[in-house]
Parts: C-alpha cells; sequence; structure tokens
C-alpha cells in the first residue's frame, strides 16, 4: 500500500501571518465537525511535518516545536506582532538576561501559550531540537551569501552543527528582515542567519524536498500551503531602498512556487494552496494595528472558499482515519514515535473544485 505524508507550510508576510492561522483555524475546525469533536484538534496531530518561513517560521514552531493549537497560536502571534513590529523593535529584539521579562517572539509565543505575561524567560535554555514533538523545520538563509540554498533548521536534526540552537535562536534565524530583527550567530560555526522570506517566502517546494528525505517510503505528500495575502508589490515604511527589490521578490516568489506546485500536483487531491489575494496589498509587512483588517479580509476569504476548505479537512480526517483503521501498516515511527499513514481513496466531494 503506498504512504502519504502530511506536509503543512506557512508563508512569511509579517503581520499578515494572523490571516494563515485564521484559514488553518477554519480547517481545523472542520476536522473537528467531521471526527465529531468538542474542541478543535491541533494541527500536530493532523500533519506529519510543520515548515515555514519568516514569521511563517515563527507559526511552525508554535504549532510544531511548541504544540500550540491554533487559537493559542493566534493569541501568541498577536502579542508578538504588538510588541515585536513596534518601531522601536525594528533594530533589533536582545536576548535578555533568564528571568526578565523577554519580547523575544519565542517567548512571547511561551508565555502566551501559558497564560502568563510574567512568565520568567526561560529561552536561553530550552533547545529547539526535540525527538518528542511534531516534527518541525523553519528555513533561513546565511546572511554572507543570500544566494545560497536556504539552511533548514530542525526539531529532529542529528547533525552536530545545529544540535545546540535554542528556540529563540531558531525564531530568530528566520524572521531577522533587516527592517524586523537583527540578523543572529547560531550553530557550532556561528554562522550569521537572516530572513529566509527574501528568497524562500513560500517555502512549499523546499519542505516537499525535505519531507522526501524525512519519509522515504512515502510515495505522496499531500500539502497544504499557506500565503499571507501577498500582493504584487511588497512595502515596508522606513525601509532602505537597498532592500526594497528584495521585499518585492518576497511576493513574486510566493506566486511562482503557488504556480509550480499547483502544475506538479495536477490531477490530485493532495495539493491545497489557500491565500487572501484581495485586500490585503497594502497592509505593510510591519503595520500590527491592520489586524482587525486583515481578520475581515480573510473572514470573506473564508466564506468564498468554504467548500474548498472543507475539501481539505475531509482530506486530512480520511488519511487520519486510514491510520487508525490500519494500524499495522503504518510504517514505523522515527524520532519523536511518528510515523506515516496510509494513503486513502480521493476523497468524494457535492463540487468539483479547482
Amino acid at each position: 500500500m503506498t504512504q502519504t505524508a502530511r506536509l503543512l507550510c506557512v508563508d512569511g508576510g509579517g503581520i499578515r501571518g494572523i490571516s494563515s492561522l485564521l484559514i488553518l483555524e477554519k480547517v481545523m475546525h472542520e476536522i473537528a465537525k467531521a471526527e465529531g469533536l468538542d474542541d478543535d484538534p491541533k494541527p500536530s496531530q493532523y500533519f506529519d511535518l510543520i515548515g515555514g518561513t519568516s514569521t511563517g517560521g515563527i507559526i511552525a514552531t508554535m504549532l510544531g516545536r511548541l504544540d500550540m493549537s491554533v487559537r493559542d497560536a493566534i493569541t501568541a502571534y498577536r502579542m508578538v506582532a504588538q510588541e515585536a513590529f513596534r518601531p522601536k523593535h525594528r533594530i533589533s529584539i536582545p536576548a535578555p538576561p533568564t528571568g526578565t521579562y523577554c519580547q523575544d517572539p519565542a517567548c512571547v509565543s511561551e508565555r502566551a501559550a501559558n497564560q502568563s505575561s510574567a512568565a520568567p524567560c526561560s529561552h536561553q535554555e530550552k533547545l529547539f531540537r526535540d525527538d518528542t514533538c511534531r516534527k518541525t523545520a523553519v528555513l533561513a538563509i546565511t546572511k554572507d551569501n543570500v544566494d545560497a540554498p536556504a539552511t533548514l533548521f530542525k526539531t529532529y536534526d542529528k547533525s552536530t552543527s545545529f544540535k545546540n540552537c535554542k528556540i529563540w535562536e531558531v525564531v530568530r534565524a528566520t524572521s531577522a528582515a533587516t527592517t524586523f530583527f537583527k540578523s543572529i550567530k547560531c550553530g557550532m560555526d556561528e554562522i550569521e542567519f537572516i530572513d529566509a522570506g527574501f528568497g524562500y517566502n513560500n517555502p512549499c517546494d523546499v519542505l516537499v524536498g525535505e519531507a522526501k528525505q524525512v519519509f522515504p517510503d512515502a510515495q505522496q505528500i499531500l500539502v497544504v500551503s499557506i500565503g499571507t495575502g501577498m500582493g504584487n508589490v511588497v512595502d515596508i515604511r522606513n525601509t532602505r531602498r537597498s532592500i526594497l527589490g528584495a521585499l518585492k521578490s518576497m511576493a513574486s516568489n510566493s506566486s511562482r512556487v503557488a504556480r509550480e506546485m499547483a502544475v506538479r500536483y495536477r490531477g490530485s487531491n493532495d495539493y491545497f494552496r489557500f491565500n487572501v489575494e484581495q485586500g490585503l496589498q497594502d497592509v505593510t509587512l510591519s503595520d500590527w494595528e491592520q489586524t482587525s483588517r486583515i481578520s475581515a479580509h480573510t473572514h470573506n476569504y473564508i466564506l468564498e472558499n468554504e467548500a474548498r476548505l472543507e475539501q481539505c479537512a475531509l482530506r486530512l480526517v480520511q488519511l487520519q482515519s486510514g491510520a487508525r483503521e490500519a494500524v499495522q501498516e503504518v510504517v514505523a515511527p522515527g524520532a519523536g514515535g511518528y510515523g506515516i499513514i496510509p494513503e486513502m481513496p480521493a476523497a468524494k466531494t457535492s463540487q468539483e473544485l479547482p
């Protein structure tokens, strides 16, 4: 029997990451309805690998490494946005001493998950690598060679180069856009990393390749790719002209990868791309005060694409049900106790969708 690995990919997009989370929340809510659950399940229960770029990498860390529900991640992300995207934080968010009120994105996320605004800072000790969590991978690029392939920070990485990287270091590395956070050096060789969104804002292609390596027995990779409503031109207020071209390329990169993936998965029921294409074009990446507007446009998008979102949820439920019904056929789990689930027939839907 063929095997299917389930991959969740989240684009970068600054404050627009709220849109990605709201779309994912709808998918998880539809899963709960189909499964007869009282509460929405966590994405970590329905995906084998969760990954992202830039602020999408922060979201992936929340959902995968920190095992948050989508609702908790939304709360945490709003806190991150209010703290990290204020003008005073555009240059740097330093890593403060243990025990202080930390504004690093990883710690803001952790405080939100613990429902505490004054929890002691623990990010300096907690490693990103963890064999017990859902497999998580986030992208970053080296500052000295931005044209080089992206580096993947992985919770399941067995190499020695980045085994001692802390959660806050990885979060900083994946989101260190020049206008937001200062670049960071991490790993045994003290390599300096910056936001991979400049070249890999849509990480789908890279993460599909990673999934094939992580799950070599998988005959198919189911992909749920969520964008951030990037228009044709990306603007960050007060940005330097030297990086404006790179910021503009983030939008074209997302669209190009999405088109290529759609062609690759043509005729398949295993590729779902969701992206609010209208209404967010002039919302800057750092405008955290626009969260209500982002939510409103995303709500309209969800209503217009409800059938497709339901189809995605049903496909995930099918695969999850297949795992329950054929436990003996599940591929032996690797690090973290997670395996791949058996392939199921294509979902039957009442409406033919693009």
